[in-house]
């Protein structure tokens, strides 16, 4: 079962590096402008908040399987059509194609609720943490393995072609998540969820968290990772400029370094980690880029990112694995959709900080990004390693 679910992190991921590329590159294709994809992405943001409001008492009432596979199938029904939209070149067909990917976030954001709470289900409690170091690198591996088909792709295939692959690969990652049997109680069944049920889930979420404090800092500690590897993505190509000359092979060594990294990490999660590290390892994060701001040697820099790329595994395992046993199994949809929630906002803060100081220079852009995994430490040091007790040790 485990495998399954590995198996579909890593072809959801394919299709989701595959699809946002060829995307963006076809509406430039259409419009000649780049904010008509930035429109796509930014209100990501704005469909991702509207969605796990819903998304998460949605899985806490139904199987989170079913969501998940249901999800699936929803994303390779609208890339079906949009590779169908893609015939035809008409401005309304465009527009089409705008709403659809808007369409498209929603399922997404499903999807990413629904599999993350069906994880404690799935994975024996002593194998969370190998298994979140895993996920994490197929993640990784997913995202460029995607991206790096669409350049082929395209060069051979139309668009059409292109948007029905992305719809196979969605539609085997929801076939691979039916079979799958999870294991817990039966989960509530309802055929519709109102407003007023909603609001209703969402205060009793709130006055759990009340009870158990410990478990809203380890939900807020843990967005910390996410949100440094998102603004890493923006850095990459202003740090190359300004290090390496431009010279756009440092682009795939960099971010290869990185994940050899978590591959790193993922040999080790062989033993079962220990949260007491934790800080340690957030130190080390903030050490690595530290020297990625102020060191003008390319080995230095390659073997920072290595080390960035282990010591953010780590956590993101330690914290993650432990979250999965810490979730109670009524509330994990909910759980899930709110760790999501304080994703977004947190690498929407850190998008617009880094992108603000990259205007200056690459090495403040990456300062800006090391304050914020020093803020995420003191967090950890101050009020988290005595809330963690109780969960954790």
């Amino acid at each position: 079962m485990k495998r399954r679910l590995l198996t579909a992190t890593l072809l959801t991921n394919v299709a989701d590096g595959m699809h946002t590329l060829a995307l963006g590159k076809f509406l430039f294709d259409r419009t000649a402008a780049v904010s008509s994809f930035a429109f796509v992405l930014g209100f990501d943001y704005l469909i991702g908040v509207l969605s796990q409001i819903y998304a998460g008492p949605i899985v806490d009432r139904l199987n989170p399987k079913i969501v998940a596979s249901a999800a699936g199938i929803n994303r390779a029904l609208i890339m079906v059509a949009l590779a169908a939209l893609a015939i035809y070149p008409g401005h309304e067909a465009t527009l089409a194609v705008v709403a659809l990917s808007a369409l498209l976030k929603v399922g997404s954001h499903f999807y990413k609720t629904a599999a993350f709470a069906l994880v404690p289900g799935v994975v024996p409690p002593e194998e969370q943490g190998r298994y979140s170091s895993l996920a994490m690198l197929l993640l990784q591996l997913g995202q460029l393995l995607g991206v790096g088909a669409v350049g082929v792709l395209l060069s051979h295939l139309s668009y059409s072609v292109v948007f029905l692959i992305d719809a196979a690969l969605f539609l085997a990652t929801s076939l691979i998540l039916w079979k799958i049997e999870a294991s817990g109680g039966a989960p509530r069944r309802a055929a519709f969820v109102s407003i007023a049920q909603v609001i209703k889930d969402w205060k009793e979420l709130a006055q759990g968290m009340r009870r158990t404090p410990s478990l809203l800092v380890h939900v807020a500690i843990s967005t910390g990772d996410l949100a440094v590897m998102a603004c890493l993505n923006l850095i990459l190509v202003p740090l190359v400029n300004s290090r390496f000359g431009g010279d756009t092979v440092w682009l795939s060594v960099l971010d290869g370094a990185f994940a050899a990294g978590a591959v790193i990490t993922f040999l080790l999660a062989k033993k079962q980690f220990n949260p007491r590290h934790l800080v340690a390892f957030q130190l080390l994060q903030i050490v690595f880029l530290a020297v990625i701001t102020l060191a003008s040697s390319r080995a230095a820099i390659t073997a920072s990112f290595l080390g960035l790329g282990a010591a953010i595994g780590f956590t993101n395992a330690l914290l993650t694995s432990k979250l999965y046993q810490r979730m109670p199994p009524e509330q994990k949809g909910r759980i899930s959709s709110f760790r999501f929630l304080l994703v977004s906002i947190v690498t929407v803060l850190g998008i617009g900080g880094t992108t603000k100081l990259l205007s200056w220079s690459a090495p403040w852009g990456v300062g800006f990004i090391a304050g914020m995994a020093a803020l995420f430490c003191l967090v950890t040091v101050t009020v988290g390693r005595q809330a963690f007790s109780e969960g954790m040790s």
